[in-house]
C-alpha cells in the first residue's frame, strides 16, 4: 500500500513538535499520519507487542520525520508507546525531542547503563524514547547483536508498539538485522528524489531478507504518484505476496 504526504520530508525542522505551538501541523497533514497509523495497525494483526521499522533507500528522505510523526500518532491512540532511534551514525531523534542523548542504545548495549536508565519520558503522553546514545565505533555489530535481541524482546514486554528508526538500507546494513527480527516495515521516500535503481536496490535488499514490507510512504508527493512509484508497488507486492527462492538470481539483485 502506498500512503501519499504533501508536507516535506524535513516538516520544517520538525515543526509539529514545536514546543510553544503543538498544533502546527496542517489538519490533511495530521489526517495522513493517522491514516499511516491507521493502515499499520490493520496490517500488523497479532497479540502483543509490535514491533515496526522505518528505512529509507538513500538519505535526506524523512524517514525519521515519519517515525517520530507516527510514533506520536499511536502514541495518542494505544496506551505504551515507545520510539527507538536506532540510527547509531547520525541520530536525530533526541534533537526533535529535546531530549539527551547522553545515555541511549549503544551504551545499554555496551553494557555501560541499564536499560530503565536509558528510557526517557517525551512530553507527548504514552510515548516513551531511546534515543542513540553515544556514538559507537561498530554500530553495524552492535544492532545485529544478541543483547539487542534481547533488549528488544524485554521492552517489548512493556509496550504495545515500538517503533524503530533505522538508517537508510542503501548506505549501510545497520537496518536489515532489525528489520528481520520486526513484525513490519515501512519504506520512506521522497517523490523525485531518490532514483529508480536506487529504490530497486533497496526493494532488492529487502527481498533477500524476506522483510515484511507494510506499505511505502511518499514524502513531498502531489496529487498523482509517478510511474517510478506505481512499478516499485507492483514490484513490492511481488515480494510480499509471491516470495522467490533465494537463489543466485537474488543474490545477484543484492548491490
Amino acid at each position: 500500500m502506498f500512503f501519499k504526504n504533501k508536507e516535506p520530508a524535513y516538516m520544517q525542522k520538525y515543526s509539529s513538535y514545536n514546543k510553544d505551538n503543538e498544533t502546527a501541523l496542517m489538519f490533511s497533514v495530521k489526517e495522513a499520519y493517522k491514516a499511516i497509523r491507521t493502515n499499520i495497525a490493520l496490517s500488523v494483526m497479532k497479540e502483543g507487542c509490535r514491533r515496526l521499522v522505518f528505512t529509507s533507500a538513500i538519505p535526506s528522505e524523512g524517514k525519521s520525520t515519519t517515525a517520530l510523526n507516527v510514533a506520536v500518532s499511536f502514541s495518542r491512540a494505544y496506551s505504551r508507546v515507545l520510539l527507538i532511534d536506532c540510527d547509531l551514525r547520525k541520530p536525530r531523534m533526541h534533537k526533535a525531542l529535546g531530549l539527551s542523548n547522553n545515555v541511549g542504545v549503544s551504551n545499554v548495549l555496551s553494557g555501560l547503563a541499564n536499560l530503565d536508565d536509558a528510557i526517557q519520558k517525551s512530553r507527548f503522553e504514552n510515548l516513551d524514547v531511546l534515543s542513540s546514545g553515544l556514538i559507537a565505533p561498530n554500530p553495524s555489530e552492535m544492532l545485529a547483536s544478541e543483547r539487542m535481541q534481547k533488549m528488544l524482546d524485554t521492552l517489548s514486554e512493556r509496550y504495545e508498539y515500538i517503533i524503530i528508526d533505522t538508517p537508510p538500507i542503501n548506505v549501510v546494513a545497520d537496518a536489515l538485522p532489525l528489520i528481520k527480527i520486526s513484525d513490519g516495515m515501512v519504506l520512506v521516500t521522497r517523490q523525485n528524489y531518490s532514483s529508480h535503481g536506487e529504490l530497486e536496490a533497496a526493494l532488492s535488499k529487502l527481498q533477500f531478507i524476506n522483510a515484511k514490507i507494510l506499505g511505502v510512504v511518499v514524502n513531498c508527493s502531489g496529487e498523482n504518484v509517478t510511474r517510478k512509484y506505481k512499478s516499485m508497488g507492483k514490484y513490492m507486492d511481488k515480494i510480499n505476496t509471491e516470495p522467490e527462492p533465494l537463489g543466485k538470481k537474488a543474490e545477484k539483485k543484492v548491490e
